[in-house]
């Protein structure tokens, strides 16, 4: 029976009842949902709870991992003599501070401790290739970089991490970095101070050659003239040149001598106590959800593919599907 609603006594709306909006019989709600979990929790189950074993089985397999740290201070630019007195050389500080490699230490302490050269003196001096069980000495270096950590911290401390299955040998390992980071640049500071030494040594000698030269155009133009004034001035300017060159050449010859900490240890890493990985609770925590998620899909995909085989036209469709999907030879 249709019902009618009088708008106004010119307009009358007739509905069908069968035409009025209805809920689908498809959609899906929360009780849906729950009903295929019931129908399907016995398989559910039992899957999450041989995962949750088998997880528990093979987190107790994992070797206990322990991750030795230290704690380093970067390099300060006024350690020595030389840069400390840079800004007396005027218009040639630019050129010497290029000679004299000024330039941000953190990252010099990062590129050397991730250096070749230094992870090629830990793996022989540890026997790394025995210890990790590689085949070729690459893949020990390999497995060694993946070990090792190194970071700045907002405080620009270095922190220098390795892991390693023994918790002496991860110590051992941390401050042997260190002690081989101070070897490394005890050589490059002797090989810098050099540099320096060379560098201000050759700037004298053209300055003492400039002043020199100054002198002796000042002692042949008299003193009269405008030109002497000049003369002057470019000698007194070449006299102060010189020395200021003289002080950094000193200064550079005591620095190549003298045996500065270049690496200044914070904490030195000791044996830890507790292990750092692996976190057994939340690898089986992780498993048993992923697990439960991946078999309530599985449900829902075995009750949508048993409904569409109660229906024929669905049927015919599934078959069709199955039929095409197959590899033809």
């Amino acid at each position: 029976m249709p019902f009618v609603f009088v708008l106004n006594e010119h307009l009358t709306l007739n509905i069908e009842p069968e035409k009025l909006p209805q809920s689908s019989e498809d959609e899906i709600n929360l009780i849906d949902l729950l009903i295929v979990l019931a129908k399907h929790k016995k398989m559910i189950l039992s899957v999450t709870f041989f995962a949750a074993l088998l997880a528990s089985g093979i987190s107790l397999l994992l070797p206990n991992i322990y991750t030795g740290t230290a704690k380093i201070l970067p390099p300060q630019q006024s350690q020595t003599s030389a840069s400390a007195l840079l800004g007396q050389l005027g218009g040639l500080a630019g050129l010497a501070g290029g000679v004299m490699g000024i330039k941000n230490p953190t990252d010099s302490y990062i590129a050397m401790l991730k250096s070749r050269t230094l992870n090629e003196t830990i793996a022989k001096r540890f026997n790394l290739q025995q210890a990790y069980e590689e085949k070729t000495f690459t893949d020990t270096l390999k497995e060694l970089e993946s070990n090792s950590t190194f970071t700045v911290g907002k405080d620009g401390v270095i922190s220098v991490e390795i892991s390693d299955r023994d918790p002496k040998r991860a110590a051992d390992m941390v401050n042997a970095f260190i002690e081989e980071l101070a070897k490394l640049m005890q050589n490059f500071a002797l090989t810098d101070a050099s540099q320096k030494r060379v560098f201000f040594e050759q700037q004298m000698k053209q300055a003492k050659d400039k002043l020199t030269n100054s002198e002796i155009h000042m002692d042949r133009t008299p003193n009269t003239s405008l030109q002497y004034l000049d003369a002057v001035r470019d000698f007194k300017y070449q006299e102060a040149i010189w020395e200021i060159l003289a002080k950094q050449f000193e200064v550079s010859k005591l620095d190549e001598s003298k045996d500065f900490p270049l690496v200044q240890v914070l904490d030195k890493a000791i044996p830890p106590e507790k292990k750092s990985k692996p976190k057994r609770s939340l690898v089986v925590v992780l498993a048993t959800l992923v697990t439960f998620l991946f078999a309530s899909i599985w449900a829902f995909i075995s009750e949508a593919m048993q409904r569409v085989k109660e229906l024929p036209e669905q049927a015919e469709k599934l078959l069709a599907l199955r039929t095409n999907l197959k590899f033809r030879g």
